[in-house]
């Protein structure tokens, strides 16, 4: 039989692939769905009414140099009075701060996550339950130290995530979770430094607060350095490129008090530039602003010398056996280090701390 000269039919859409199209462009109407319906969490009064500011689902980076108040910032927020800002007392004294050396203060923001939703989850070599315990108490917010909960991992870190959405899903209301810090979630043979790292850090803190086919009801604040000089967040360019907002932390001196100032730096929040300050807590000990020359140039040397120091006991101290990060970050500590997360990340990135496999750390002679 000769084959037929008739050019194949056509296939026309239909039967089973049209039903699968159809299911696949729904998929995504329900996902942008889902992220149109997002509850807000922190919102800003802009021009006589409300605007959402961070939704569930996003994730907010506040970010400044050590020792200027970042913990006690983020305790302040999850603090601040439900739906509103803290009303003044007789005497001019703001509800909310049990004392005068430790007062938190804000205009135009407003947390609306209920307060047995607002947790702070931090790890437990980058500060304590006491110190946290003791910031909420000096700010008045006692009630929320049953959940200042720590984590070891971020499997586990993920558990309580899920755990906490769970939570916000019973009352129907949004969750605000802080998480003490970023460079805890970075994988102990990786670096900050990484794009590629940092890129797969950021995406799982997201899909651990978007669970499939759930309403997002989790947004999260995490905890990050400056670089030096304060010239933004520390690490890769992805850190900041992932996140959907960020808030930055720093030093100001008013009058013969210390203040940290949060300010909304970016993100797709759109606020007006005249109610960028978030909050600002007082502090004590931070760092200040504007060193002269003479004095940067003294400081820089100084700490040069302190950093050849620790490298040197470390050196001693380990000799040629192998450590875990959590060894050195407990070994600097000990030894008076203000920030032993930092130093390590310096270290990793000049090639003075490198991995031995399976977790395990060594410093090259």
């Amino acid at each position: 039989m000769e084959p037929s000269s008739n050019p194949p039919a056509e296939k026309v859409p239909g039967g089973k692939a049209l039903e699968e199209a159809q299911a696949f462009l729904q998929k995504l109407r329900s996902r942008r769905n889902k992220e149109e319906s997002a509850k807000p969490i922190l919102e800003v009064q802009q021009g006589g009414s409300l605007s959402g500011v961070l939704l569930a689902g996003e994730v907010a980076l506040l970010y400044g140099e050590a020792k200027v108040g970042k913990s006690r910032a983020a305790v302040a927020l999850l603090g601040w009075p439900k739906g509103g800002k803290a009303e003044e007392k007789e005497g001019g004294e703001r509800s909310g701060a049990s004392s005068r050396e430790d007062v938190a203060r804000s205009g135009s923001w407003r947390v609306w996550a209920p307060r047995e939703l607002r947790f702070y989850l931090y790890h437990a070599t980058e500060t304590r339950y006491a110190h946290l315990k003791k910031y909420a108490k000096a700010l008045g917010a006692e009630d929320i130290t049953e959940n200042i909960l720590p984590f070891n991992d971020v499997e586990e870190l993920e558990r309580a995530l899920q755990a906490i959405h769970t939570l916000a899903e019973r009352r129907g209301r949004p969750a605000l979770v802080v998480v003490d810090s970023l460079i805890k979630l970075v994988p102990p043979q990786q670096s900050e430094n990484e794009a590629k790292v940092m890129d797969a850090v950021m995406a799982r803190l997201k899909r651990a607060i978007s669970p499939p086919e759930r309403e997002p009801l989790v947004g999260l604040l995490v905890i990050h350095h400056a670089a030096k000089g304060n010239g933004g967040p520390r690490g890769s360019g992805a850190i900041a490129a992932n996140a959907d907002h960020i808030l930055r932390l720093e030093p100001r001196r008013d009058g013969e008090e210390d203040w940290g100032l949060l300010l909304y730096e970016r993100g797709r929040g759109d606020v007006w530039r005249e109610v960028e300050e978030v909050l600002r807590v007082r502090v004590r000990g931070i760092r200040r602003v504007g060193p002269t020359p003479r004095e940067a140039k003294k400081s820089k040397r100084a700490s040069k010398g302190a950093k050849n120091s620790y490298i040197r006991k470390a050196r001693e101290h380990f000799g040629n056996r192998t450590f875990s990060e959590e060894e050195l970050y407990r070994f600097l500590a000990e030894e008076g280090h203000s920030d032993p997360d930092d130093l390590i990340s310096v270290w990793k990135s000049r090639k003075k701390l490198v991995s031995a496999g399976n977790g395990r750390l060594y410093l090259k002679k």
